[in-house]
């Protein structure tokens, strides 16, 4: 019997180490090698910066490195897709928001998240704020939430907010927060841009995160007006919570790890425990009162996660519900009245600068007053659009006016003629080879990606020498023009830059698909260039010129003053240094004339008598072109306040049949030069450009397909367009009126652009 008893005791002991063991070997899962996190949104941003501040603790916790991953694009969409692609291992995990559960429910991913995902921790839940710009709030008189409610009922569309998304969460927390109140709403493609709209006064108010606003407030530019939370935060004490004033709108960003469906339970139960354990480590704890992410519960296990995200999904379904309903029913009203006024108003001056009925400055600060009245705008709010644009020329204006005169002294020195007798002496009479190197000048300036700096430097070295050769200014305006559009392509161009952040991909990935049709586009440049020299040869003969009249070197006459050697070479190295300054972006162009301005006048002009008058006539001269830049400041500021480049932008598209659908972006392309003269740059990239996408997207036409055609289609029109500040300097310093610009260049410029569109279907860039 003790026989039996010992060996059943042994026997069960021996089940009972067994059991142990397997359960012992699931519930410790150990991971044997790196472990990978995508984050489907850049680096730098609050999602990225939050998961690579868990990083260093987690993957002490699970004893194997963690690597944090970006896959960008689509709103969040690529990383999702790219981590449901990937092979359940139990190595690749991915960190997601509420925006992929609105994109979701919105029908915006290409498959149903919640059912290939299941989450594993939650790590922070924010807390939104509603900060306001404080040079407004002294203005207006308010000083609290309350107190701009209660303003904006009494001017009504007097207050302007920004968002990034309007289905976000931050968009569905604000208009929650603002509904029955009368605010235009803005949309921005970055936070970036936003934060900078509100701190210049372009917008009022704006939604965004407690960890993007800290070093903001602190400048003393913006002030937390309303924290969309229950109660006050501890970190700012002092400002309304939506709670306290009867408000129901306190959802706010949240940010959690999530699994593909398939996972190993050990390895997701593995990462959770792992998750737990490193946030309530004192870094992350520091890091949540840095960001202002204690201030709620964050951190939430897998089954609580779990609750969280399913009472999410029928929040925020019912959310949409009336959002889609109230948009459906007021979207109609406003933007096509908005774009009809827009369309009316920028064909009335188009024909007046062409007809010359009213000088420039006239129609650029009559016309967008009077539409935007039209347009039931507030005088007051009007004013403030105005100013808004007027404060973004001050740079423009300041770099015209000290280049111009810079650039005057040196001319009367003589300094460029050594340079025009070269020219002359190597071209002759060739007028092809002198309108050549002016594109190949063009293309060279325009490498550091500013149109200012390309018309300065080009018209400096070719405007003597179209003087003396009795060309046509606009001949060479325009071939600058075209030798611009070319290299904007290039990924630091200001329009390959806005179109790659619409479409959430590095501007050099854009660049790198359109190399051959930049290259196309170069082939063309210097095809315009010839073919224009065929026409200044006979305008020449027509004038009743001969070669030899023209071309003779440069001597000192009356009007120019006899130079030392010395001085000569001191005033010819200063020209050299600015624009070596102005190519590598040393220093600031404005600032740049300014100092190479007072390195010249007093040693080039003895008597400061002499010297203020000299300072006097190249003030005189530029003056009118001053008043311009202003004057066209009022314009852009006003277009673009009312939200008149926006309606514009989205109108456009309407008009093209459904059967065409997937054709719409050669559609628009092919009106792109008209469409950039209406626009303006940023209203055709982050306003029609998104539009677009999403149209031509629904009949599977690929967003980069879509970016490459509109980019070197438009790219060309940038200086035709009225909205454009350097163009002024362009055409100021040849003296040419922007009506004969527009008159002369718009067919070669909008031919180019459609030869850009071919070379994208030929050369397999942009397939049909």
């Amino acid at each position: 019997m003790k026989r039996f008893l010992c060996v059943l005791f042994t026997a069960l002991l021996a089940l009972l180490l067994c059991v142990n063991g397997l359960f012992a070997a699931d519930d410790g899962f150990k991971f044997d090698h790196k472990v990978l996190i995508v984050c489907p949104w850049g680096e730098g941003g609050g999602a990225d910066s939050t998961l690579r501040a868990l990083i260093p603790q987690l993957s002490a916790k699970i004893g194997q490195p963690v690597e944090v991953v970006n896959i960008t694009g689509n709103g969040g969409a690529n990383g999702a897709s790219f981590t449901r692609d990937h092979e359940a291992d139990g190595y690749m995990f991915m960190l997601g928001t509420q925006s992929l559960f609105l994109m979701d429910i919105q029908g915006q991913m290409p498959f149903k998240f919640k059912d290939e995902f299941v989450p594993v921790s939650r790590l922070v839940n924010a807390i939104n704020v509603i900060a306001a710009s404080r040079k407004t709030m002294e203005e207006r008189g308010y000083s609290n939430f309350s107190e701009l409610r209660d303003f904006v009922k009494s001017h009504p569309s007097s207050i302007s907010v920004g968002m990034l998304t309007s289905t976000g969460v931050d968009g569905l927390s604000l208009k929650k927060a603002i509904e029955g109140l009368n605010i235009l709403e803005v949309n921005y493609p970055s936070g970036a841009g936003m934060n900078l709209a509100l701190k210049e006064g372009q917008i009022d108010l704006m939604i965004t995160g407690t960890d993007e606003i800290d070093d903001l407030i602190a400048a003393g530019d913006i002030v937390p007006l309303l924290v969309l939370a229950e109660k006050r935060m501890n970190a700012y004490p002092n400002v309304e919570a939506a709670g306290e004033i009867g408000i129901d709108s306190v959802i706010g960003p949240e940010r959690g790890i999530f699994a593909k469906k398939g996972t190993p339970q050990g390895a997701i139960d593995a990462l959770a425990a792992a998750i737990d354990e490193a946030t309530q480590s004192q870094e992350w704890q520091n890091f949540l009162i840095k960001g202002g992410y204690d201030e709620r519960p964050g951190y939430a296990a897998p089954v609580e996660y779990q609750k969280i995200m399913d009472d999410e999904y029928k929040t925020f379904t019912d959310m949409l519900k009336p959002a889609k309903a109230d948009a459906k029913k007021a979207a109609p009203a406003p933007s096509p009245k908005l774009a009809i006024i827009g369309f009316v108003m920028v064909l009335v001056l188009i024909v007046c600068l062409i007809k010359k009925i009213i000088i420039p400055p006239i129609a650029f600060i009559l016309l967008p007053t009077i539409a935007a009245l039209v347009a039931g705008f507030d005088p007051l709010v009007v004013n403030k659009f105005a100013a808004s644009g007027i404060s973004k020329m001050v740079s423009t204006v300041s770099l015209f006016v000290f280049s111009i005169s810079f650039f005057s002294l040196m001319s009367d020195q003589g300094v460029f003629d050594p340079i025009v007798n070269f020219l002359i002496k190597k071209a002759g009479t060739n007028i092809t080879l002198v309108l050549l190197a002016t594109a190949a000048v063009a293309v060279i300036g325009h490498l550091d990606g500013s149109g200012a700096t390309t018309f300065i430097i080009t018209i400096t070295a070719m405007l003597p020498l179209f003087k003396k050769l009795k060309m046509d200014n606009r001949a060479l305006m325009m071939i600058i023009c075209v030798g611009i559009g070319v290299m904007n392509v290039c990924p630091w161009g200001g329009p390959t830059i806005r179109a790659a952040t619409v479409l959430e991909t590095d501007p050099n990935i854009l660049w790198h698909r359109l190399l051959p049709v930049q290259g196309a586009m170069l082939a063309i440049t210097f095809i315009i260039a010839f073919l224009q020299s065929g026409l200044q040869k006979r305008r020449i003969h027509k004038l009743g010129l001969t070669a030899d009249d023209t071309v003779d070197e440069v001597k000192a006459d009356e009007k120019k003053a006899v130079v030392s050697t010395g001085l000569q070479w001191y005033n010819f190295i200063i020209v050299v240094a600015v624009i070596v300054v102005l190519m590598m972006g040393l220093l600031n162009p404005a600032y740049t004339f300014m100092l190479a301005l007072a390195l010249t006048l007093p040693f080039n002009i003895k008597s400061l008598k002499e010297q203020n008058a000299k300072l006097k006539n190249y003030g005189v001269a530029a003056m009118s072109m001053v008043v311009t830049l202003f004057a066209a400041g009022i314009f852009t500021g006003v277009l673009s306040g009312t939200g008149m480049l926006n309606a514009m932008a989205s109108a456009v598209v309407t008009v093209i049949p459904p059967e065409l659908g997937r054709y719409t972006h050669f559609i628009v392309a092919c009106f792109a030069v008209p469409l950039i003269m209406c626009l303006g740059t940023d209203s055709f990239y982050f306003g029609l450009l998104p539009v677009v996408v999403g149209i031509a997207s629904q009949f599977g036409v690929n967003p980069m397909d879509v970016a490459c055609v509109l980019l070197v289609a438009e790219n060309v029109g940038v200086m035709i367009s009225p909205l454009s500040p350097a163009m002024y300097l362009g055409l100021g310093l040849l003296e040419i009126d922007v009506g004969e610009h527009i008159k002369y260049s718009l067919a070669w410029i909008w031919g180019v652009s459609l030869l850009a569109i071919a070379a994208c279907i030929v050369l397999g860039v942009t397939p049909l």
